[in-house]
């Protein structure tokens, strides 16, 4: 089976990067938008498992905005303090959905080993306990 290769994505400096760090066991990758409210009431209790996290989890939040000066002004509001990525085009876009099963609907959360393969995934928002039991699988 061809192995994918997934584009790297712009980071909040503008720099394109790996989506992940194959320096840790797991990746839970959260695709949302600035302009998403749901997204937007997620974040804190992203930020309370960020800071509680075990050391073999990596955070990432992928946002799929069109207009990057959004994306930017809410980063700067909300001070996520791990990985910062954004999709800039339709083929990022569509490497993103055959990966990682990502439709239309954010927030959608998705926790993946160091192979990219799903452990498990989450549409919509998550409360703190849907968050930790995806987590913790």
């Amino acid at each position: 089976k061809e192995k994918l290769v997934l584009p790297m994505l712009m980071n909040s400096n503008g720099v394109k990067q790996q989506i992940l760090d194959k320096n840790y066991k797991k990746h839970l990758i959260v695709f949302w938008a600035s302009w998403c409210g749901p997204c937007r009431k997620e974040i804190p209790f992203l930020k309370d498992f960020y800071n509680k996290k075990n050391s073999e989890l990596e955070f990432i939040s992928i946002s799929i905005d069109d207009n990057k000066n959004d994306w930017a002004k809410v980063l700067n509001l909300e001070r996520m303090p791990w990985k910062q990525l954004v999709v800039s085009n339709e083929q990022e876009k569509e490497a993103m959905q055959l990966q990682f099963k990502l439709n239309s609907a954010i927030p959608y959360s998705v926790l993946v080993d160091s192979n990219f393969k799903i452990i498990s995934a989450s549409t919509g928002l998550s409360n703190k306990e849907e968050l930790e039991k995806l987590i913790n699988n």
